[in-house]
């Protein structure tokens, strides 16, 4: 089949390469502020395990293009992908728009940028206004295909899905995309259809659940701190329940990343434009904003509020493991938290450093280090932000041997309490801390 796919994000090039890559001829259109040539060269300028190396196989073979020009995806595609960022709706339309009226025949158009509620139907209509007065006034199929990728496993949730969710208003373009993703549902994946307004309310509903899963689990962490109660093993009998399972309930220093909560954000909005004393989601986003500081606060109650002169070591800067990403990260609330303490940060992470460094610029009370070994050296105490798998199982002893203090903040709850007591280290993990210090 052939698709043309418009944004060259995350979201994009995920879904061109895959679609690429099961047979179907895709022209990968760049946007606004995109870089064509790099792009070319599969020079992406975000971590994706595979993505790059995947980009370049595809376009070796020549099932994936990238154009420029958006008149050559008008041409191509039988499919149009639109594939945008959030903040990009008017790009999107005037596309959508431009496409309309240089389309003459039927056009099917798959939206997987998240925009507000309701915009499936408000891109259709400026495309059948655009058309006002042609012959195929009302062949426009505008089909939602909510994006459920996750920073660091993006290719696997495309091509191995847990489910498909798909949003049509039309029988007709429902089908040609069902085609589309069949290669996708061969395992076990199931393909879900439902209006476009029901799947892009579905897709804020699940993310507004997970959230609130998370915060509520950090706030049972926290009053497990007050009652002397290892937060663990109440992880693990909440998670024995069939109805919860063990998924979003482990307990940190809270959940970042700017697509998730720009999404949480909106739907939050939409919630309160809506119904009449509604406050659970803002609740949530609050809640989660102060989890992000809990290391922090431990830190401060610890050095009974002497904090001035101290070096942290901190382990993490991602919002989460496998991406340089750093939008709403714990570790920068934590970090402006320590700094505004008079406290040096010693930073250490496997891909996010750069982008630590362009945010902050040169500053004295921040050193990028190059190993967990090197940002340990002379620290009073290890803060943990991010879960990397290199983190949970460093060399004790040596990172004993390198710190001032054996003393670890451990925002991820990564290390057994007892454990660390054997090996002399004060131990604060969240909701882990009381019962074994």
């Amino acid at each position: 089949m052939r698709v043309s796919v418009y944004g060259c994000g995350l979201i994009g090039l995920v879904t061109g390469v895959a679609l690429a890559d099961v047979g179907n001829d895709v022209v990968l259109v760049a946007c606004e502020g995109e870089d064509i040539e790099r792009l070319r060269a599969a020079d992406i300028s975000f971590e994706e395990p595979g993505l790059k190396e995947r980009l370049q196989r595809e376009l070796a073979a020549g099932r994936l293009r990238i154009a420029a020009d958006r008149e050559r995806g008008f041409e191509h595609g039988q499919v149009h992908m639109l594939a945008v960022t959030s903040d990009h709706y008017e790009t999107g339309r005037e596309l959508l728009v431009a496409l309309a009226t240089h389309r003459p025949d039927p056009i099917t158009v798959v939206n997987q940028s998240t925009f507000s509620m309701g915009a499936a139907l408000r891109l259709k209509e400026a495309m059948l206004a655009a058309r006002e007065g042609e012959e195929n006034l009302n062949d426009v199929y505008l089909l939602v295909l909510p994006s459920f990728l996750q920073e660091g496993a993006a290719i696997q949730g495309f091509t191995r899905p847990q489910r498909i969710l798909l949003g049509a208003d039309e029988e007709w373009g429902l089908q040609l995309v069902q085609e589309l993703l069949r290669p996708f549902l061969r395992n076990q994946g199931r393909l879900l259809t439902m209006p476009t307004k029901a799947a892009e309310f579905t897709k804020y509903a699940i993310n507004g659940m997970l959230a609130t899963k998370l915060s509520f689990m950090n706030e049972m962490a926290n009053l497990a701190d007050q009652i002397g109660v290892d937060i663990e093993q109440v992880r693990k009998g909440v998670g024995s329940d069939p109805r919860i399972g063990y998924d979003y309930i482990y307990p940190g220093c809270g959940f970042g990343g700017l697509k998730f909560s720009e999404e949480l954000l909106q739907l939050a909005a939409t919630v309160e434009e809506n119904v009449e004393e509604s406050f659970l989601l803002r609740t949530v986003l609050d809640t989660n904003e102060q989890q992000k500081e809990v290391l922090f606060r431990k830190a401060w109650t610890h050095w009974q509020t002497r904090m001035r002169g101290k070096t942290v070591a901190l382990l993490g800067a991602s919002f989460k493991p496998n991406t340089d990403h750093i939008d709403n990260s714990p570790a920068l609330v934590l970090m402006e938290a320590l700094w505004a303490q008079g406290v040096t940060v010693r930073l250490y992470d496997p891909k996010a450093l750069e982008r630590v460094k362009a945010h902050y610029g040169p500053r004295d009370d921040l050193v990028l280090c190059d190993s967990l070994y090197q940002a340990a050296e002379g620290s009073d105490a290890l803060m943990i932000a991010t879960e990397w798998k290199e983190f949970w199982s460093p060399d004790f002893e040596r990172l004993g041997e390198l710190m001032k203090a054996r003393l670890i903040f451990d925002g991820r709850n990564l290390y057994n309490p007892e454990f660390m007591k054997e090996l002399g280290f004060t131990y604060f993990g969240v909701g882990r801390s009381t019962a074994f210090v």
